[in-house]
């Protein structure tokens, strides 16, 4: 090991890795650099270098570092110390996205049960210790590729033999799809795949380098268009359709949850796919690493459920069935939304050019324009009060803003401009407004998606709004508002639960004190970022009855580090953890991080407005007691003016 591995400057770089975050530490802002680590990059590399592990870059090498060297903490017999950086870096595990540090910092402390003071010096004698401790872990590594343990699992053999057999085995197409190198799945609405590809990557990382992906992936669905002329179960109800419902959700949820789980890969040898014709076949095509192919069809009896289907296998020596497979994926429509880009002028989208779905809102990008989007607030009568209906955004239904709050929104697609609802259109309009057929197109899209049924007539235009990002496209909203009948139930994977308003106000309070405790335990913000973010807080914290709280974040602008640190401690014994139920977590509540975007920004100035014009109880009571009170009003009103200020919104340290 060379000798310039100094204990100090890797445990220097660990502090400066914790306090920005792992997956953020080459994010570039107008007050924040890039975070060099040059002594924990130069050790993550030899560490991957010295036990052959492929990992892509710089971030992906210090994560696999930090990982297994928590790992190998524990098993040396100090699991404390290894829950809390596992606490710090990651969060309760290594696999999943990475929630901001402030949060990661202020769910330590809780779990660690010791005041602000002890724990502070606690985790700086771990950062050291650790950094010791990794040194000698990386120096104690062989020079060669580690050999896996006899004991390891192995998912590569016993697939050599083609076989025929019921479809429900489960186990025999995870390790067809575990053990290939590239695979073409051709499906109709492709319910079930979702858990053989997680447990298939999971074995294919758990054998190899821990981001192995398939050189190629590629998945079919059937046309949405003839989900009507499929013979399965559910033409058993004699409803043509309630069976036609049924399917499209099912397509639906497949989609949209199988493409959220391959982008959290972060590989991009992946594609979906729809096939507008009936298909000639169902099935899969695995290619493995000596060259073999391997056809795995799916027989499907008329009218009978999924576990009566049956299988055969193929060995495809002359590629006859691969020549079939190529053949569908070359004439089917690839998933790649395409999304308008422009600007607003009032409140009319004006549409100057498009973009991959997949290319734009990337942190850090620095693109410019926005992009039009659509909500939809949805509210229901519950034992004779009116309460909003929102959704719970989880890694399964959301590829952003997880463990938070919202109605249902989405992009308006070029689809949604070119042919609204279905219907070409003779000319493609370059602009549109709220009562135009394009935004009601996406709208009627995101209810049709996340129920089966089309919304009709109840679907209703009420406002605009826009959201402002410092280093990526500004947003633009439609507001839509439906009131959903009682006889209307979603499925529980949409994760849409209704809340009272008082429930909406502690949410967001506590998302406010949450903020303010990570803005002053950050001690890298400049002040100018410092004086920015704090009146943002100070407005808030106004906003919800803590008046006290806004007067110390103002008073914090011209302190030092060591008085915002002990500030941010005593507000941090303000903050309650605020948990919402869950239909699909095994533990049935999530830890929640507050409102998403939009709504939490607009919460005073639109939102609560809009509550109260659809009958939200107790809404118009509050925006009555705000426009009463003088303080309240000027908050509300000057915070609407700062979110609007795309020059104020550049200088936050954070997302206000």
């Amino acid at each position: 090991m060379p000798e310039h591995y100094d204990s100090a400057s890797i445990a220097e770089d660990l502090g400066e890795c914790r306090q920005r975050g792992l997956d953020w530490l080459d994010r570039i802002t107008s007050t924040q650099r890039r975070v060099a680590a040059a002594s924990l990059q130069e050790l993550a590399a030899e560490y991957v270098h010295s036990r052959g592990l492929l990992a892509s870059g710089r971030i992906a090498q210090i994560k696999v570092l930090l990982a297994d060297g928590i790992a190998e903490l524990r098993t040396r017999g100090h699991p404390s110390d290894a829950t809390m950086l596992l606490e710090l870096f990651f969060g309760s595990s290594v696999d999943g996205p990475i929630r901001p540090p402030g949060v990661l910092l202020q769910s330590a402390r809780k779990k660690a049960g010791e005041t602000e003071a002890r724990f502070r010096e606690r985790r700086s004698a771990l950062m050291r210790s650790f950094a010791e401790f990794l040194i000698t872990f990386v120096q104690s590594m062989p020079r060669a590729a580690v050999e896996p343990p006899d004991d390891a699992p192995d998912y590569w053999s016993g697939y050599d033999q083609p076989q025929t057999g019921s479809a429900p085995d489960h186990d025999r197409f995870t390790g067809l799809l575990t053990n290939a190198v590239n695979a073409t799945i051709i499906g109709i609405t492709n319910e079930r795949l979702l858990a053989a590809l997680q447990t298939a990557l999971s074995r294919k990382r758990e054998a190899g380098a821990p981001d192995a992906f398939w050189n190629s992936l590629r998945i079919v669905f059937l046309g949405e268009s003839l989900l009507d002329a499929v013979n399965d179960e559910r033409e058993e109800f004699h409803d043509p359709e309630e069976a036609l419902r049924q399917r499209r959700l099912e397509r639906t949820w497949a989609r949209r949850s199988i493409g959220v789980f391959l982008k959290r890969t972060h590989s991009t040898r992946w594609a979906l796919y729809d096939w507008q014709y009936i298909p000639v076949v169902t099935g899969s095509l695995f290619e493995f690493q000596d060259g073999r192919k391997l056809v795995h069809l799916l027989i499907r009896p008329p009218r009978r459920p999924a576990s009566d289907y049956l299988f055969i296998e193929v060995n495809d020596h002359h590629d006859e069935f691969s020549a079939v497979f190529e053949d569908i994926v070359h004439h089917s429509a690839g998933d790649t939304m395409i999304v308008p880009v422009g600007a607003p002028a009032g409140g009319t989208f004006q549409c100057n050019e498009v973009r991959l779905h997949a290319r734009v809102l990337k942190d850090g990008s620095g693109a410019s324009g926005w992009l039009p989007m659509v909500i939809v607030i949805t509210s229901r009568v519950r034992n004779g009060r009116k309460e909003a209906v929102l959704q719970l955004r989880t890694v399964q239904n959301s590829a952003r803003e997880e463990n938070r709050l919202s109605h249902l929104g989405g992009h308006i697609l070029n689809e949604d401009r070119v042919r609204p609802s279905g219907q070409a259109l003779d000319e493609v309009p370059r602009a549109f407004d709220l009562i135009h057929d394009t935004p009601l197109s996406a709208a009627k899209r995101l209810v049709r998606d996340a129920t089966g049924t089309d919304p009709g007539a109840e679907l209703r235009a009420v406002t605009t709004g826009s959201y402002l990002y410092p280093d990526k496209e500004h947003l633009f909203f439609f507001v839509f508002a439906l009131e959903l009948p009682e006889s209307l139930h979603f499925p529980r994977r949409a994760e849409m639960h209704p809340f009272r308003l008082s429930e909406l106000l502690g949410i967001r309070a506590n998302q406010v004190l949450n903020s303010a405790v990570q803005l002053c335990s950050n001690a890298g913000v400049s002040q100018r970022a410092f004086a920015a973010a704090a009146e943002v807080l100070a407005l808030n914290l106004v906003l919800h009855d803590c008046p006290d709280q806004a007067e110390i974040m103002l008073s914090l602008i011209d302190k030092p580090a060591e008085e915002r640190a002990a500030a941010a401690a005593a507000m941090s014994e303000l903050v309650v953890d605020r948990t919402a139920p869950s239909w699909m977590e095994p533990t049935r509540e999530v830890l929640l991080e507050g409102l998403a975007g939009w709504h939490y920004r607009e919460f005073f100035s639109a939102l609560l407005p809009l509550y109260a014009e659809i009958g939200i109880d107790e809404a118009a009571e509050l925006c009555a007691a705000i426009n009463a009170d003088e303080q309240k009003r000027a908050a509300r009103d000057r915070l609407a003016d700062l979110y609007q200020d795309e020059h104020f919104v550049a200088v936050l340290p954070m997302e206000l």
